[in-house]
């Protein structure tokens, strides 16, 4: 009887383990940097001799950025004890006498705008409001955003700098002057 029930048996474990595997998934995201292209851009005026924005050729840069690609541009509306708080654009700010100033951007295939915007005459806006400005911007690969389940709040600098594996030491920076 024993030897009638050890190839029963055995059949029964080799069904167990065929029923334990299935088809093989989508790939998940790969290790180190996920995204194709993180920087600064620095010392940014908005004047009227530039019409109050900054243009940006991808290629002037030698940055590649796909007409699929995300682009993400982020503010640095402040710092404090040297840690910089960024905002993500557009951001608009109220002044004291009743003035609305957007800060916004846009972009082709080929560049992209930083502007400011707002609802009265720029030339007589303060300085503080129109020069000096530092813009971070993210590029992220669509593949990425379709490979991922993770919920990433775009609007949360810190939340990207985090599901992205963002290296702040390493971003390279770009001067408008």
């Amino acid at each position: 009887m024993n030897r009638k029930l050890l190839p029963l048996l055995l059949l029964g474990v080799i069904a167990l383990f065929q029923s334990c595997t299935g088809p093989k998934g989508d790939p998940g995201p790969q290790g180190g940097d996920v995204l194709g292209i993180t920087f600064d851009i620095i010392n940014v005026d908005f004047t009227e001799a530039n019409d109050w924005g900054y243009v940006l050729n991808f290629k002037d840069k030698n940055i590649e950025v796909l007409p699929s690609d995300a682009v993400l541009v982020y503010v640095n509306w402040n710092t404090v004890g040297g840690l910089k708080a960024y905002r993500p654009l557009p951001q608009t700010a109220f002044l004291n006498n009743g003035v609305l100033v957007t800060y916004n951007f846009d972009r082709t295939d080929v560049d992209m705008e930083i502007f400011l915007d707002g609802n009265s005459d720029k030339t007589k806006l303060p300085t503080d409001w129109t020069r000096g400005f530092e813009f971070r911007v993210v590029v992220v690969p669509s593949d990425f955003l379709k490979r991922t389940n993770a919920e990433v709040d775009l609007n949360s600098y810190e939340s990207v700098i985090k599901a992205f594996n963002i290296d702040e030491s390493k971003v390279k920076k770009i001067s408008a002057q």
